[in-house]
């Protein structure tokens, strides 16, 4: 993630409405059209685009399961969604940290 301050927008239409956090959750509960800027890099930032596009064509077919709609209406699942960047040494040293990692290198 960039060093920038995040910046959160709601759609409506073709407009970005710049919003709080506290907004932008309440627009993801709602099934609305987001928008978050600040990403690493513009390739990062079309594949985030991408995966928001699929998601409200998700949430617009009322075909999809109760607990399918839920996970796309749940703020901190869509937020949490990472790209990785695979030529990214900062995430990999960050990973390597994680917990489930630590247990692996124990076990051996």
């Amino acid at each position: 993630m960039s060093k920038n301050l995040p910046y959160w927008f709601i759609r409506e239409g073709d407009k970005l409405i710049q919003c709080s956090k506290t907004d932008f959750d309440q627009a993801i509960r709602d099934g609305k059209s987001i928008k978050y800027r600040t990403y690493a890099n513009k390739r990062v930032e079309r594949i985030a685009e991408l995966l928001e596009i699929s998601r409200m064509a998700l949430l617009n077919n009322p075909q999809i399961p109760t607990k399918f709609r839920q996970i796309l209406t749940d703020p901190m699942k869509v937020i949490q969604v990472q790209i990785i960047d695979a030529d990214d040494p900062d995430f990999w040293n960050k990973e390597s940290k994680r917990q489930k990692y630590q247990t692996i290198i124990k076990e051996k």
